[in-house]
């Protein structure tokens, strides 16, 4: 594949991994927002910071193809895209592993009377958006490394 057709798959699966999470039906922009008209807001953000995680880093996504665009260097891009794409993945395996995550104060771990990994095996086979992202996710950080040492 030429280096111009993979930044073209690269920018269509950025554009995805972006929706995915900014229209996620959980834990999207509309949950965000309705978070953000409570009384208490940051005490819920605190709690599940989730909707933030999920909106802040598609706006990311989104201002890195607009750089790309716009000519800003794309090595920087490409490498700030795989920190962010191993974000994901720690964070979805770290927040599944510890309980729905467990590990934050103020939350008890729910692991549905499953093992850690066995937990995270179910969610992932019951959640096709799970899925569908993270495959998205891995392709793109493939594609991105790619990009990468191409341009080396």
């Amino acid at each position: 594949m030429r280096t111009q057709q993979l930044r073209y798959l690269g920018a269509g699966l950025a554009f995805l991994v972006a929706a995915l999470h900014l229209f996620h039906p959980d834990w999207g922009f509309v949950t965000l927002a309705l978070i953000l008209t409570f009384d208490s807001p940051l005490s819920h953000l605190l709690y599940d910071p989730r909707p933030v995680a999920f909106v802040v880093s598609a706006l990311a996504i989104i201002i890195g193809i607009n750089l790309v665009l716009v000519g800003f260097p794309r090595k920087p891009i490409y490498l700030l895209g795989m920190l962010l794409l191993a974000t994901y993945f720690v964070g979805y395996f770290a927040w599944h592993l510890t309980g729905h995550g467990g590990l934050l104060p103020g939350r008890e771990p729910r692991y549905h009377g499953l093992a850690p990994l066995e937990a995270v095996v179910a969610h992932m086979q019951e959640d096709v958006w799970a899925r569908i992202a993270k495959l998205a996710e891995a392709l793109l950080f493939c594609v991105l490394a790619l990009l990468y040492h191409r341009e080396s």
